[in-house]
């Protein structure tokens, strides 16, 4: 019905639009955003009014405006283009921003409860915020299969024309299996954070309601997907599948809101919360602790470059069996060498501040039983990857784990500054195992993706460690600014950031890379050098804290940078 009137403001010529049904289902579409654009621009002069009183609400009301207009000029060239599937796209997009901004006007126009622990909302804020923005993409990503015509590409749910992700049979194919696989990786961000929300909800008992909105619209966004697909996608199915989308985008944006306000609210005077009695804690609370012990955010990283060393390996995708596999049981082992070294660091966790958090340290946990989660967690990494991969991923990963918990944790760490230099090796194996996993054997450029990280990890580490210097010294950890002082960090930060730099561009000689791998680790690689000579030259916090968050992004966008030159070799 996009083109039940062809043409704009009017309808077939006339304000009365003819009587058919796609002109009035295109009529009544106008009508609706007729009204809705003057409440939007009411919003948004009451929240100028109140300025003085909600100053939290001005910056989301201030772009109200402009994505308002954009999107009228965006309907305008949608009917007058006749349809443009890239137009349509992006009218969609500012719609949903437009729909998530009023939700978040609206949560911070009310009165902010006072709550018992903001602080300890802070991650419930971070994650439903990761949350929000991952479902947009997803949201994004569907928008594309529409536009590409992909969205009759497979039949069938979860398989597709009968057979499981059949990645690489054509591109509309890959698209919609694309979208099927975020959607898996989005479901599970939005678990792990609902469970934490949940938690959450005896400090700030709003968080309760809206998990309840949040399983809701993902229940019948779900049920929605799977039967379209599986019924052809016929046009109410469509219709409801763009208003669950919709109604989960609302919901997360909803429980982001409301976990960031609760965060930031005042904290209730001591003895107005009803306080828990210690070591009442459910399975909830368990599952979260043995979680944190596995580090998800060490985790992340590590599976980045296992990925990307899969992708470049198979010059494409890789069977989708295999990636779930190798990702998999690559989390379980790094899980499982994190849990091992929780358990061998924590009598120096409780003196740091940084993990005096931790389950052992906090008694949530105890040693025995983080070791035999550890034990389990690595013995499902051995059988998965041996198992279903192949016996040579499974032994260097093995030997990962083996490298990390002996040579690093046990010995390296309270033994030496250079513990660093030489216990990266343990996080350099990841691409090795992804690389075997696909090949069956471990090559030049798969050994070369091991030396850039384990280049990367000093003068990545070191910055972290000038952050938290205090901390390795009253915990005796000889960690190099502890030994050898700030001044000879930062130099030896510099010096193997040439050293990295140089070494990525190396590769050209072996003859494995293109122009896109070589200008992107020119132009990654200077702003390495620049964020290193930075922090020599200012010798500031925020200059580790700048260089630290760039390092992360660094090899991400490298190897990223890297998957794209093989793929259009």
């Amino acid at each position: 019905s996009g083109l039940g009137c062809p043409d704009w403001p009017l309808c077939h010529g006339s304000l009365i639009p003819p009587l058919e049904l796609t002109a009035l289902i295109e009529y009544f579409h106008r009508l609706v955003a007729a009204i809705g654009s003057p409440l939007i621009l009411a919003v948004v002069f009451g929240a100028w009014r109140t300025r003085r009183h909600i100053r939290s609400v001005v910056g989301p009301a201030a772009v109200l405006p402009l994505l308002l207009a954009t999107q009228i000029g965006l309907g305008a060239i949608t009917v007058l283009l006749e349809l443009p599937p890239w137009i349509v796209l992006v009218h969609l997009s500012v719609a949903l921003m437009i729909l998530g901004l009023l939700v978040v006007i609206s949560v911070f126009s009310g009165d902010t409860p006072g709550v018992s622990n903001p602080a300890a909302l802070k991650r419930v804020a971070v994650l439903s915020s990761l949350s929000a923005v991952a479902l947009f993409l997803l949201l994004l990503t569907g928008g594309v299969v529409r536009a590409a015509g992909a969205t009759w590409a497979c039949a069938g749910f979860p398989g597709c024309d009968g057979t499981l992700f059949p990645f690489g049979r054509d591109p509309l194919t890959d698209l919609q299996l694309f979208h099927r696989t975020m959607s898996y990786g989005v479901l599970v961000l939005l678990a792990f954070t609902l469970v934490r929300a949940w938690q959450a909800k005896s400090v700030a008992p709003e968080l309760g309601a809206a998990v309840l909105a949040v399983l809701g619209a993902g229940v019948f966004q779900f049920v929605v997907g799977a039967n379209m697909v599986s019924l052809g996608a016929p046009p109410l199915l469509r219709g409801l599948h763009v208003a669950g989308a919709s109604a989960v985008w609302v919901s997360v944006v909803l429980l982001a809101s409301l976990a960031v306000r609760s965060a930031s609210a005042p904290p209730l005077p001591a003895g107005a919360e009803d306080r828990t009695a210690a070591g009442n804690r459910g399975v909830g609370d368990l599952a979260s602790a043995y979680l944190v012990m596995m580090k998800p955010s060490i985790i992340s990283l590590l599976l980045v470059t296992t990925l990307a060393s899969m992708l470049v390996a198979a010059r494409g995708f890789p069977p989708f069996h295999l990636v779930v596999a190798t990702l998999l049981g690559g989390a379980l082992a790094a899980g499982a060498a994190n849990t091992f070294n929780c358990y061998m660091d924590r009598d120096i966790d409780g003196v740091m501040q940084r993990t005096s958090h931790r389950p052992i340290p906090a008694g949530i946990v105890t040693p025995r039983q983080a070791l035999t989660f550890g034990f389990a967690l690595a013995i499902l990494a051995m059988l998965l990857l041996g198992l279903i991969v192949n016996w040579l991923a499974a032994a260097l990963s093995l030997g990962g784990l083996l490298y990390y918990v002996f040579v690093y944790t046990w010995w390296l760490k309270r033994s030496t500054p250079s513990n660093i230099v030489l216990g990266g090796a343990a996080g350099a194996v990841p691409p090795l195992v992804g690389w075997a996993a696909v090949t069956g054997e471990v090559s030049v450029l798969a050994v070369y993706l091991f030396a850039v990280i384990f280049f990367w990890t000093p003068p990545h580490f070191w910055a972290l460690a000038l952050l938290i210097r205090r901390e390795y010294e009253r915990a005796a950890i000889p960690m190099l600014p502890v030994v050898s002082g700030e001044a000879e960090t930062r130099r030896q930060i510099v010096f193997y950031s040439l050293w990295l730099v140089a070494f990525t561009l190396l590769v050209v000689f072996i003859q494995e890379v293109g122009l896109i791998y070589i200008t992107s680790a020119l132009l990654l690689g200077g702003l390495f050098i620049y964020y290193a000579a930075r922090l020599f030259r200012e010798a500031t916090s925020a200059a580790a804290r700048g260089m630290f968050r760039y390092s992360i992004l660094y090899l991400a966008f490298l190897f990223f940078a890297l998957v794209i030159d093989r793929w259009r070799l």
